[in-house]
C-alpha cells in the first residue's frame, strides 16, 4: 500500500506538495477522516475523498480543504491547503520531504515564497471534486456501457 501511494503522490505532479511552515491548524485542519459530505475523485482506481468541496469554498471560508486515501480501514491525508478568506496560500502533506516543494506561499493565485518552478500551479491548489457516490455511478456505467457509457447524472465536477 506504501508503494502504491508513492506512485499516486508523484503522479500527481501538477498538484506538487508543498508546504509553509507546519501543519495548519485552522478549521477542518485537524480532520482525521473524510465526512460523509466529502467529495469523491479517482486516480489508478483508488477512490480518494476531499473536504469541503471546491463548490462549498468562497471568499469567506479559512481553513483547510484535505484530500485522503483509503488505507484498509482508516484514511490518510494526502495533503491539506490552508486557505484564509477563499485564497489558498499553502499546500501541507506529511509524507512531503523535499525542502523545495514545503517553501511554497501563494497570494492571489501567484507564488511569493518559494522557488515558482518547484511549486504547485496555483490553480490547482482547490480540488475540485465529484459528489459522494459519483465514483461507484461512474465504474458501474463503465462497466455496464464501456468507455462511451453517458455520464453518471450529477456527477460533474465542482
Amino acid at each position: 500500500m506504501r508503494a502504491l501511494f508513492f506512485v499516486l503522490f508523484f503522479v500527481q505532479s501538477t498538484f506538487a506538495l508543498a508546504a509553509g511552515s507546519g501543519h495548519p491548524t485552522s478549521l477542518n485542519c485537524n480532520l482525521a477522516a473524510p465526512p460523509a459530505s466529502a467529495g469523491e475523485e479517482i486516480n489508478h482506481g483508488i477512490t480518494l475523498r476531499i473536504y469541503p468541496r471546491a463548490r462549498d469554498i468562497d471568499a469567506k471560508y479559512s481553513g483547510c480543504q484535505t484530500m485522503w486515501m483509503p488505507n484498509g480501514k482508516q484514511w490518510t491525508v494526502v495533503s491539506r491547503v490552508a486557505i484564509e478568506l477563499g485564497d489558498p496560500i499553502r499546500i501541507w502533506s506529511p509524507q512531503e520531504t523535499d525542502p523545495t516543494r514545503m517553501s511554497c506561499v501563494y497570494k492571489n493565485g501567484k507564488v511569493v515564497k518559494g522557488n515558482a518552478e518547484n511549486c504547485a500551479a496555483p490553480e490547482f491548489l482547490i480540488y475540485k471534486s465529484l459528489a459522494p457516490g459519483c465514483v461507484e455511478k461512474i465504474r458501474k456505467a463503465v462497466a455496464a456501457g464501456g468507455l462511451g457509457a453517458p455520464r453518471a447524472p450529477s456527477c460533474d465536477y465542482e
